[in-house]
């Protein structure tokens, strides 16, 4: 049974921005899968008429044994530059307005960006986004300072399937393999 974990993390600064992620657990090993990182609040304690400019952050993997990082899609709303800084930080994107993103530019959540992921051994880690307060590339980056920091960790298991689930499924695929092979006489 797969159930769909959200875990939040609360802006160390003053601003209310909360990034969350958002990932299927669990994962089956030697399959792919995503990890979704957005925010709310984005604007709450902002000045009025602040824009959204960018964001940068870096991905850790709690077991590097368990899960491979194999690289991002920017936002709807971004352009991923993450290659532009010398891999640090390890995931950016800027505004793909020059004007920057406003509250009237969304509605719910702002998605930043989806981490895709590889399972190569069953067991449960965490994944996690950082920002360092010391590097101006990274945070959630607004045209009027200060930036937001961006943290968040969600823990994702992958399991091998069961014999009895890997058996089921052959015996689907050949009925369907089959059923196509009468039809078609």
């Amino acid at each position: 049974m797969k159930t769909t974990l959200c875990f939040f993390a609360v802006s160390l600064l003053a601003h209310a921005a909360t990034i969350s992620l958002s990932a299927t657990s669990p994962v089956a090993v030697g399959s792919s899968f995503d990890v979704v990182v957005q925010t709310t609040n984005v604007f709450a304690g902002r000045s009025a008429g602040d824009l959204v400019e960018g964001y940068g952050f870096n991905v850790s993997i709690g077991n590097a044994g368990i899960f491979k990082y194999l690289g991002e899609t920017p936002g709807a709303l971004f352009t991923d530059v993450s290659g532009a800084f010398g891999g640090t930080p390890m995931v950016a994107g800027f505004a793909t307005s020059l004007a920057g993103i406003g509250p009237a530019d969304f509605s719910g959540p702002l998605m930043l960006a989806t981490l895709r992921f590889t399972a190569l051994a069953a067991g449960t880690t965490t994944i996690g986004v950082t920002s360092s307060s010391n590097d101006l590339n990274q945070g959630l980056i607004f045209a009027n300072l200060p930036y937001g920091s961006i943290s968040a960790v969600a823990p994702v298991t992958a399991s091998i399937p069961e014999p009895g689930t890997l058996l089921l499924t052959s015996v689907a695929g050949v009925s369907i393999f089959v059923a196509r092979l009468l039809k078609g006489r």
